[in-house]
């Protein structure tokens, strides 16, 4: 089941869960109004293509301007700030098609109170869908933050498959490449390549967010994070070590390909000066005795042409041999 089929308690609402003790329970309508039990919280996700969302976003009590223009604006920089008593951001994520497959990249918008989890989405997302998952299945989150991280967590180790991935098809077209084909250029590098780039892009991105929001200037610094920003900027620095690792590998093979393309031109080049080399002298025989000149030798002779012939195959003998000499 996925988000779209997910039976939405109201329009513009994807889905909205109430946390009791870190276990979720559906809500028919989402109530965005603060908690005042004890432990309880709730989350909302929301379908920004949908203007009752937003106008939903618009009402929510205490959403600092800030987040609010997020939320809005569909803004794509990966960030995590705090104002007000609120955390929020942008997250990356993973779009999906319908089959639950990842399409591209996607982002995932937020805020959090003490007692309140708004999330929103554009487009339909990976992560996101894992985390409504877990939830339904009944994994404990005990707060908005641990929600947050957790999506972190489900988008890191999405992006870790995809990388495992591309490591496979980069290794057989390393393999491909090896054997030395007589086209190097029937790879799909150049595809893998430009994939590998847009998810290390979009790690570098939330390894940056991790670092500001754990050791950033003045505001720049997230509370909420603090115990679980060290093992989150960990992972993700790890993954974005394996992907500069491929990126490498990716680098070294098309400068590989580049080689045996070059190799390949030159010997055809070569070939080429060989043959040119090879006629040149009979060209110039036979354009000599070609000339409509009185006084041209063998003119008047019945075996002219094959004396001709004889000259030439002579010259070319003695150019091959000249050439076989100068190893050529």
């Amino acid at each position: 089941m996925s988000f779209d089929d997910w039976d939405a308690p109201a329009s513009g609402v994807i889905c909205s869960f109430l946390f009791e003790r870190g276990q979720a329970r559906a809500l028919r309508e989402p109530d965005l109004s603060p908690l005042r039990s004890a432990g309880a919280w709730s989350w909302t996700h929301l379908r920004l293509s949908d203007v009752r969302a937003q106008a939903q976003l618009r009402g929510l009590e205490g959403l600092p301007a800030e987040a609010l223009e997020i939320f809005l604006s569909q803004e794509t920089r990966v960030q995590i700030a705090e104002a007000d008593g609120w955390v929020f951001g942008v997250l990356p994520d993973l779009e999906r098609d319908l089959s639950g497959q990842p399409q591209g990249v996607g982002r995932l918008s937020f805020a959090f109170d003490g007692g309140r989890l708004i999330t929103a989405r554009l487009h339909p997302l990976l992560a996101a869908d894992d985390l409504r998952r877990a939830a339904q299945a009944g994994e404990t989150l005990a707060s908005p933050a641990a929600a947050v991280v957790a999506h972190v967590e489900l988008y890191v180790d999405h992006l870790e498959d995809l990388l495992d991935e591309a490591s496979q098809q980069m290794a057989s077209v390393e393999d491909f490449v090896l054997t030395q084909p007589q086209n190097p250029r029937e790879t799909e590098l150049s595809a893998l390549r430009r994939a590998i780039a847009l998810h290390r892009r979009e790690l570098q991105g939330l390894r940056t967010a991790l670092v500001r929001a754990h050791a950033g200037r003045r505001r720049g610094r997230v509370a909420a994070f603090r115990e679980e920003l060290p093992d989150l900027m960990a992972a993700v620095e790890d993954l974005d070590h394996d992907a500069g690792v491929l990126q490498d590998r990716g680098r070294l093979l098309h400068e590989e390909i580049d080689t045996l393309i070059n190799g390949a031109t030159n010997r055809s080049m070569r070939a080429l000066t060989i043959v040119s080399t090879l006629l040149i002298p009979p060209t110039l025989i036979t354009g000599a005795f070609g000339m409509n000149l009185a006084g041209i030798p063998f003119g008047h002779a019945s075996n002219g042409f094959a004396v001709a012939l004889a000259v030439c195959a002579a010259v070319v003998g003695a150019a091959l041999l000249l050439l076989r000499r100068m190893g050529m």
